[in-house]
């Protein structure tokens, strides 16, 4: 329970981040999609189902803080969460470079998707170059690896974030 409520304050965080702290740091408009970042992670770190479950409750309370289209965005971070759990029983979790490679390519293809079930939706889309935006967003959550994965990393392996086995949660 208590690793929940953890995670919830982290989505909150990131949300309030993205939408107050990170409008400053804006590099021609672009910034970073931290709820895209903390879904990849947590992903990482979960069983396959665990991670699909974070990466659309996630994705919904983003969609309803931002309330223009509700399941959009639930959407593409389940999907997101997807392709991290047919990678991530392969993947060294510790090597932060490649950590790197894994969250520029996922949010590529998940802003991709974005932009592609938006424009074949017939949604109004106010990118003028989608691709400079997609790859921006990329390369901005991939320069946050260095800074946030190892604290996230330590947790989920060693802190609060571990999930317990099945002996010790009934004790």
């Amino acid at each position: 329970m208590k690793r929940n409520i953890v995670l919830f304050v982290l989505l909150c965080l990131c949300l309030v981040l993205q939408g107050t702290l990170f409008q400053y740091l804006s590099i021609g408009g672009i910034k970073p999609d931290l709820v895209m970042l903390l879904v990849i992670y947590i992903a990482l770190h979960q069983k396959p189902l665990v991670g699909l479950f974070y990466g659309f409750g996630c994705g919904l309370i983003v969609d309803m803080y931002l309330g223009r289209y509700i399941g959009l965005y639930a959407f593409i971070l389940a999907v997101v969460a997807l392709l991290v759990s047919f990678i991530q029983r392969k993947w060294y979790r510790e090597n932060v470079i490649l950590t790197m490679v894994l969250v520029f390519l996922l949010t590529f293809l998940g802003q991709l998707l974005m932009v592609l079930v938006a424009v074949t939706s017939g949604l109004q889309w106010s990118a003028r170059n989608p691709f400079d935006t997609i790859m921006g967003i990329s390369f901005y959550n991939c320069l946050l690896v260095p800074l946030t994965y190892p604290l996230i990393h330590r947790s989920f392996t060693q802190g609060i974030l571990k999930s317990k086995d099945r002996y010790e949660q009934q004790r």
